[in-house]
């Protein structure tokens, strides 16, 4: 018994009372306050109220530990209260209540129910005393029940066979898995994870055992159809109306794949026309049947069913019904094909398939290449309802007509269908030198071959009327702006600057980034200018001394020119060499030595055949 008492101080004397005792008055002090509790309204005449009780200082519960071994067993524990002088009281109203409901439930009148395995405390108050019992639910195995008292399994089929172990009440033990043996592994085998399997026809039992506890359960393994396989016949093909080459054959077998003579089976044509030439057949010896398929007259798939009524699976031929040539028509229904050479063409590719009627014809395969690059990939791989079938064309690199080709059905019995569409240059997106650059040319003159320029797009193909911007660094063009022909191309004539050596000029396309960058190289123009430099003289008198002489040859825009030979002439004095050549700078040096007895000395430059002449002469 559990015992609670009040505080010190709340009585003077504390009453000692035997078990005996307390287990009478507790159960004097549960039925009172079972009896005043319903009073009032179970027809029990109403009496003045009582005194008021006096405070509790004491509560005992019987019995104070307990174990139950069944769901659903129920237990009925005594409370006992005592007064500050130890007196039993009557009259009470405890109050009950469990800390797991789910191990174990309380009524308000002290009656304990199994709920689950597991431990619980049951706790009564009465004012502010408490007294608690712990009450224990262990389920003690009392049997084991067998979901079913025969079972069927197929040769080859697994079952898991259900057994549970239960206590007295009937109620599962949760964790308590019963083992399982066979009396024949010939006839039904065992797994570890306690599965049947069906090894050969006949008869055997099972035994679910825990413990001391058995339960039999009897086991028929039957031989039956399991499956149909197709053994010939699959994947065929012919013209429409025509019979196939090759018999279907399908062989019944069991789950072990054994063959099952004598089973009755069906040939059934689905969706269309068609016949056999055996519409049934019964499974010989090897469990084989056979039977020559006719297609139907329109072209498509066509479909054969293998129906076996103890097989829940029916295999399902597919043959194919070529059209023919003669009695089929392909027609483009896509129209304005164009597209950027690399791109996707905006809309599908559309074809059409009738008979000789103008009735479509569904389900024919259609198999799209494209034989000048590009890519095309079917949407649907078969024409649908209307007879269409249609395809995503992504066009090939080359700029032009490009082709796209279709095969409906079988290739011996329908030639190639072509359609063809624009494949127009992208945006230019770089420039390309064709001709024309690094020349050489005379200063302020017009290079002698044409610059010829090709604006292309990301795939290199020319792209016409594209505009270009010449900015020449030195020299000019006659147009700043230009646009490239139909064959995407481009001439400039280019007029080279005054001064001699490397020029540039910059090319530039609206809309592709970077510039390209012609070079040609200006030698200097015809001489013209020929001039004497300021004398050094070489030592003695002023007049009669030898003298160093440069000249200076030149163009009209004063650039030197190499190269040539300038002849020199004096009627008073000697003049070495007579000939001299220009260098890099386009100077000639000579010495002259004037005649010491000439009143003017004069020497004569010139270059002969040009106009260029320079005279110099000494005072």
């Amino acid at each position: 018994m559990s015992v609670s008492r009040a505080k010190p101080g709340l009585a003077a004397n504390v009453w000692k009372v035997g078990a005996g005792t307390l287990s009478t008055a507790a159960a004097l002090v549960s039925i009172l306050s079972y009896t005043n509790s319903v009073k009032g309204f179970v027809g029990f005449p109403k009496k003045p109220p009582l005194p008021s009780v006096p405070e509790t200082r004491w509560v005992g519960l019987a019995p104070s530990a307990d174990t139950m071994t069944a769901l659903g067993d129920s237990l009925q524990l005594a409370v006992t209260a005592t007064d500050q002088r130890g007196a039993a009281q009557v009259g009470i109203t405890p109050a009950w209540t469990s800390t797991e409901d789910g191990v174990a439930s309380v009524d308000q009148g002290g009656r304990v129910m199994a709920r689950g395995p597991g431990m619980t405390t049951i706790v009564v108050s009465v004012g502010r005393v408490t007294a608690r019992s712990r009450i224990t639910v262990r389920q003690t195995p009392a049997a084991v029940r067998l979901s079913d008292t025969l079972i069927r399994i197929p040769e080859g089929e697994r079952v898991r066979p259900l057994a549970q172990v239960v206590d007295a009440r009937g109620r599962t033990i949760v964790g308590s898995t019963p083992a399982w043996r066979t009396s024949d592994a010939a006839v039904v085998a065992l797994d570890s994870l306690g599965q049947a399997t069906g090894m050969s026809p006949g008869e055997a039992t099972l035994t679910a055992t825990h413990g001391e506890l058995q339960a039999p359960l009897r086991v028929e393994v039957l031989a039956v159809p399991a499956s149909v396989t197709v053994v010939g016949g699959e994947d065929q093909r012919a013209p429409a109306g025509r019979a196939l080459s090759t018999p279907v054959t399908a062989q019944i077998v069991s789950r072990t794949g054994r063959p099952v003579p004598g089973v009755p089976v069906e040939f059934r044509i689905q969706g269309g026309e068609g016949s056999t030439t055996a519409s049934a057949d019964t499974s010989d010896a090897r469990g084989n049947v056979r039977t020559i398929w006719t297609l139907g007259n329109v072209p498509g798939r066509q479909h054969l069913a293998i129906a076996v009524e103890a097989v829940k699976v029916t295999p399902v031929l597919t043959a194919e019904a070529d059209p023919v040539a003669g009695n089929t028509h392909v027609t483009l229904v896509s129209e304005d094909l164009a597209g950027n050479v690399g791109d996707t063409l905006g809309q599908p590719m559309r074809i059409r398939v009738t008979d000789s009627l103008g009735a479509a014809l569904a389900d024919l395969p259609a198999v799209w290449t494209t034989p000048d690059g590009g890519s095309v990939v079917s949407l649907s791989g078969r024409t649908d309802s209307l007879g269409e079938a249609r395809a995503r064309w992504k066009l090939g690199p080359k700029a032009g007509r490009q082709r796209v080709q279709v095969q409906v059905g079988n290739p011996r019995t329908m030639p190639i269908f072509t359609a063809r569409a624009a494949a127009l240059p992208g945006a230019a997106a770089s420039i390309v030198m064709r001709g024309g650059d690094a020349q050489t040319g005379t200063v302020a003159t017009v290079l002698p071959r044409v610059i010829l320029l090709q604006a292309a797009d990301r795939l290199g193909n020319p792209v016409p009327d594209a505009r270009l911007a010449l900015l020449p660094k030195t020299g000019s063009v006659p147009d700043s702006g230009i646009r490239t022909d139909s064959m995407g191309q481009a001439k400039v004539r280019w007029t080279l600057g005054h001064a001699m050596g490397p020029q540039r000029m910059i090319v530039r396309a609206e809309g592709v980034p970077g510039t390209l960058e012609l070079s040609a190289r200006a030698r200097s123009g015809k001489p013209t200018k020929l001039e004497f430099l300021p004398l050094r003289s070489a030592g003695g008198s002023a007049k009669s001394a030898a003298k160093s002489l440069t000249v200076q040859l030149a163009d009209d825009y004063g650039n030197p020119i190499a190269d040539r030979t300038v002849r020199f002439r004096s009627a008073s004095g000697a003049v070495s060499p007579a000939r001299a050549t220009t260098d890099a700078q386009g100077q000639a040096r000579v010495r002259w030595t004037p005649a010491r007895k000439a009143v003017k000395a004069s020497l004569v430059a010139e270059v002969l055949g040009t106009d260029a002449r320079a005279t110099l002469t000494l005072p």
